[in-house]
This record gives structure tokens, sequence and C-alpha cells, in this order.
């Protein structure tokens, strides 16, 4: 029975080049990817996704085959990599396993690995394994505690792997996205070291000597990355408290609510914020403000059209957002979220309402 469906499924992948070769299409790539996933040829399967998001970009169908592919295969790689490490551990593995964490998204299983690697062996890669880990937990946290720990890592792998231009590289990265400006020099002056006269080093050198002597400490640079929620390389987003303006009463009215612990209007890069105050509303802001491009964007990119809604649920409880082309509304509260505030949020959605701020 095996034997026949193979021979079956090789036909079945043979009639779909043929009508690929015949009507080159997004339908034919598609249809030509799919027979190969029914016969667990991942590779084969992201190969031809990949020849047609080269004649047809960005199509949403070839994106989630390949995606999807490369999910399962991963899943598959790590199976082995676990076994493989259980029985005869060796650093290419632990290499690799923390790799396939990352990319996977998952950071504080990657992490788990890292430390793991690091207690048996001590080895300087997996140093610099764990602090690239820890970098990338603190650029999708973006908390002092973890940055604190992540600049830690960097250092401890820079003196480690000494004349290695990795962990320099990777301080460059996190002190310059932090506005550390003076150790991002330092940094960028050691790789020079390490590469003299690279010109693409000597014009990020330029660059961040223009900033001055003066700037912030790693530590200082942490603690504006915690209150605002927002990189040195981020544009500034505008958060607006107080009276006036058709929005302000429904959002004030929202936050009134014992439960409600934020409602917030966005447009553009404006976000009028009810409810928490100061350093508190900047990050709640800059949240928000990220969620709801983010999810613009892949709906954009993945073709799903525009987006509408978006609702998180968890131990912090539920925040959902309405949106339109042009503008949003958000609500954060502590339990599920009821139908009359659902309507709420809608009733702020398409206002473009004016977001200047108006005197009290």
């Amino acid at each position: 029975m095996k034997l026949f469906r193979r021979i079956l499924g090789r036909n079945r992948v043979l009639s779909a080049r043929r009508r690929l070769a015949k009507e080159p299409s997004p339908r034919h790539y598609a249809e030509l990817a799919q027979e190969y996933a029914i016969l667990g040829l991942t590779r084969e399967v992201q190969d031809t996704c990949e020849e047609g998001l080269g004649v047809f970009p960005g199509h949403a169908e070839l994106l989630r085959l390949r995606d999807r592919a490369r999910r399962f295969e991963r899943e598959e790689r790590m199976v082995t990599l676990k076994r493989e490490l259980a029985e005869a551990p060796r650093p290419a593995l632990w290499s690799e396993m923390c790799d396939i964490q990352l990319e996977s998204g998952r950071l504080a299983r990657a992490e788990e690995y890292a430390q793991e690697w690091l207690a048996r062996t001590g080895e300087p890669e997996a140093k610099l394994a764990l602090a690239r880990i820890m970098m990338n937990r603190f650029f999708a946290d973006r908390g002092r505690e973890l940055g604190e720990r992540a600049h830690e890592a960097l250092e401890q792998a820079a003196a480690a792997l000494p004349g290695d231009a990795r962990p320099q590289r990777s301080l460059l990265s996190f002190t310059t996205r932090i506005g550390a400006w003076s150790e991002a020099r330092k940094a960028c002056a050691q790789l020079l070291q390490l590469a003299p006269g690279d010109p693409l080093l000597e014009g990020r050198y330029r660059a961040l000597d223009a900033h001055g002597e003066e700037g912030p400490s790693v530590s200082h640079a942490l603690i504006a990355v915690e209150r605002t929620g927002r990189f040195a390389d981020e544009p500034e987003l505008e958060v607006e408290q107080g009276q006036g303006g058709d929005v302000r009463p429904v959002l004030r009215e929202l936050a009134a609510e014992s439960d409600v612990q934020a409602a917030l209007y966005v447009r553009g890069s404006t976000v009028l914020v009810q409810g928490p105050r100061g350093a508190t509303a900047e990050r709640t802001a800059r949240s928000v403000h990220t969620i709801l491009t983010t999810s613009r964007t892949a709906g954009r990119r993945l073709g799903l059209g525009q987006v509408f809604q978006v609702q998180l649920e968890g131990d912090f409880g539920t925040l959902a957002i309405a949106a339109s082309e042009s503008d949003a509304g958000a609500l954060w509260c502590n339990g599920l979220l009821s139908r009359g505030r659902e309507r709420s949020l809608t009733d702020l959605v398409g206002l473009n309402a004016a977001t200047e701020e108006v005197p009290a």
C-alpha cells in the first residue's frame, strides 16, 4: 500500500510539474509545492516556493507554504538535535540548537540551551551564543534588567574571544540601538583595530563621533529605553494626555472603570492615553503602536488585507485593538472584553479625531 501511495504521489508530482511548465502561475506553483509536501519533501517545497516567489513576489499562498515547510523542517531538526545532544554532545550541535530556537522565536528556550552548554563546557562559543540570545531577548522585551544582563554577557563574550569581531559587532549593535554613543564608539574602534581601513566601519565611526564625547552610560540608556519603550534608532512617538478633543470623553469614560488599565486612541505617530501616567503611559502607548504597526505590515505582506481587529489574552488580561486605515482604538482590561466595550472601541475607529494638544 505504501509503495502504491509513493508511486501515485510521484505521478501527481509529475502532473503538477507539467501543468506548471505549460502555464507558470501562482496556483500551479502552489499545487506542485503541495504535492511535494504530501510526500514529505520539505526542501523541494521550499525550492518550488522560492522559484514561484521570484516570479510572483509576495504571493501569500507561496509565502505560507514556504514558511510552513521551513517550520516543519526546523521542528524535525530539533528532534534530531535533542537526541544527539543527549547521546554525544559537541559544540556544533549546541550552536545549531541555539540558532534554531532563535529562528523559531523561542528565546527563553534558546537561553536554556545556551546556559546548559556553558555550564557543561565553559566554552567561549557558548558565551557568545548566550550573549546573542540575551541581546535578542532584550530587543523583544526592552526591559532594563534584561538589557543589563545582555550587556554583561556581551562583554564576557568579548573578553573570552579576543581578536574575534563577532562579539564586538554585537556590542556595537546593542550600544548603538540603545543610544549609548560613547560605548558604541569604543566597540567600533575595537572593530577598526581588527579590520583597519574598512570603509563601512570608518563611516560608522564618523557617524558615532558626530554625537560628541558626551552621551548616556549603558545603564542610563537602558533606563531611558525602559521608560519610553523606544530605542534610539526609532522615531519619536507623541503621547498625549489631558482634556478636550472629541475622542477624549470616550477614552475617559472607558478608563474610569475599575478593571480597565488603559484606554488609547492611535492616529499616525500620536497616541492619546487615558489611565496610566508618565513613563507608564509612554510604555503602554509604544507597545500598542508597535503591535498595531506590525499587524498592519504583516497583513500587507501576506496579502491578508486590512487589519480590523487585534486581540491578545493572557495573565495580564485582555488587550483589544479596533483599527481602520487611518486610526485605531485600544483597551487594556483585567478580564475578558465585553460586547459593550467592544462596541465602544468600534465607535472610536474612523473618527479621524484631532490629536493636537488642547488646553484643559
